[in-house]
């Protein structure tokens, strides 16, 4: 049965849509791991680092890439290994750690700007210009509905 197929009433397409998101984030994993030699993870990492004017500490990037500060040190430890990124000591507070570029992760960073263009329009492909607009307005909403969850959860205590 198609996900159309499915989608016969408001509650299921409700379920859809919220399954949907963890689906689509593991078939972009299993193609990202498949063609690429960094996770689709990691490559989210280079590309929220370059938004940095300087070095981030490991808390700024979880906030910005929506994760705990410990799975981005788990993400940058394998980087750091394969040389594309270093972790060092914050100058203003030793407790932090700061992760920047090395030149093979510049050099990367660069190549998954030009690669990211390629993924956008294999992805977007069958996206008209409007719906691209409609989908960016919805999917923040998305991101609204999500802290009202968080709110929603911290009330409860569940």
């Amino acid at each position: 049965m198609t996900y159309e197929e499915l989608g016969t009433t408001l509650q299921w397409k409700k379920n859809l849509l919220f399954a949907g998101v963890f689906i689509q984030e593991n078939m972009l994993h299993a193609v990202f791991d498949r063609y690429n030699e960094m996770s689709c993870k990691q490559w989210l990492l280079l590309s929220v680092l370059k938004a940095f004017k300087t070095p981030p500490d490991l808390s700024t990037v979880a906030r910005a890439m929506g994760c705990s500060r410990q799975n981005v040190k788990q993400l940058a430890r394998p980087m750091e290994k394969e040389g594309y990124i270093t972790m060092e000591r914050s100058v203003e507070d030793a407790r932090s750690l700061c992760i920047s570029f090395t030149e093979k992760g510049k050099k990367a960073s660069r190549e998954n700007t030009a690669k990211g263009e390629f993924v956008h329009e294999a992805i977007f492909r069958e996206f008209s210009d409007e719906e691209i607009e409609t989908y960016f307005a919805l999917s923040v909403k998305m991101m609204h509905g999500i802290e009202h969850l968080e709110k929603a959860f911290q009330q409860e205590r569940i």
